[in-house]
């Protein structure tokens, strides 16, 4: 119902600026208590600009930036490392990545990577994030890899 001296265009645009600040809001709620939204074939990775359209790969590192906490979000590991040595400055809170063998995201840290030659990632990073070591133990025998943490991979990227 509108109110006197209101007008018919005053009240869809009020309308449509709460629903604007009501999604804002929601958006970054995510942000702040876990992994990411990534929408496949609509994101975009911060380091390449390529489209993610391969969860098994995707990846984010949460930064605390101008307005809080803000998920970067990768297409491959290699992106998310290349990304972090070119910005050290970046006040890292967490890294996610989606599990192998399913779209369910972990925090990186707490994670086994598979790195080998015959995985093929959107950006060659030959690396393969499994929250279980046994399933990356199982996945490395099947393509002659070595099982590693985060850590370590990124280590030897920074030599």
């Amino acid at each position: 119902m509108m109110r006197a001296g209101q007008s018919k265009k005053q009240f869809p645009r009020a309308a449509l600026f709460g629903a604007l600040a009501l999604g804002m809001q929601a958006c970054s709620r995510g942000a702040d208590s876990g992994p990411p939204s990534v929408n496949l074939g609509d994101s975009t990775c911060v380091e390449c600009g390529m489209i993610v359209s391969d969860e098994r790969f995707a990846t984010s590192t949460i930064i605390i930036g101008e307005r809080g906490r803000q998920p970067l979000v990768f297409d491959d590991f290699n992106c998310q490392i290349n990304f972090e040595q070119q910005h050290p400055e970046l006040d890292v809170v967490t890294r996610w990545s989606h599990d192998y063998l399913s779209p369910a995201w972990h925090e990186t840290a707490e994670g086994w990577f598979v790195v080998s030659e015959q995985i093929r990632s959107p950006m060659a990073s030959s690396m393969a994030f499994f929250k279980n070591r046994a399933d990356a133990d199982t996945h490395a025998v099947s393509v002659s890899g070595s099982v590693e943490r985060f850590e370590a991979v990124r280590a030897k990227s920074d030599g």
